[in-house]
């Protein structure tokens, strides 16, 4: 397995500056259509299936914004550990993270086993 070292740090911190960039365009362009369409006026409407898909649509814009925001703090995260020179190493096990992993997910806290583990918390946590 190929693992992360100092000499790759100006690339990931690249990745990681660029992904950043890219999640902020996202939620600022939420914010913003989120002020254009607060103050909008609420007309009677007529079809049940226009507001159900109105307010589906609304659901996943939220969902997105949500996951970007995650994403945001992920990214943020591991340009602290790109700093700290704990980056490439799972916030779990502490094993070094797989190269392609992080070349795929370059803000990625966890190795794919610990993300395993955690994702199954996390759905067991759901069910409950």
């Amino acid at each position: 397995m190929e693992t992360y070292n100092a000499r790759l740090a100006p690339r990931f911190s690249q990745l990681l500056a660029q992904r950043e960039a890219e999640l902020r365009t996202i939620l600022h362009a939420s914010d913003n259509l989120s002020d254009e369409t607060g103050g909008a006026e609420q007309h009677e409407v007529v079809d049940f299936k226009d507001v159900a898909t109105g307010q589906t649509l609304a659901r996943v814009d939220d969902i997105k914004v949500e996951h970007a925001a995650q994403e945001l703090q992920n990214v943020l995260d591991a340009r602290r550990r790109l700093q700290d020179q704990s980056y490439g190493f799972c916030m779990r096990c502490g094993e070094a993270i797989d190269l392609r992993r992080l070349v795929a997910l370059p803000a990625a806290p966890f190795c794919a086993s610990c993300q395993a583990e955690y994702e199954h918390g996390q759905r067991l946590a759901m069910r409950r």
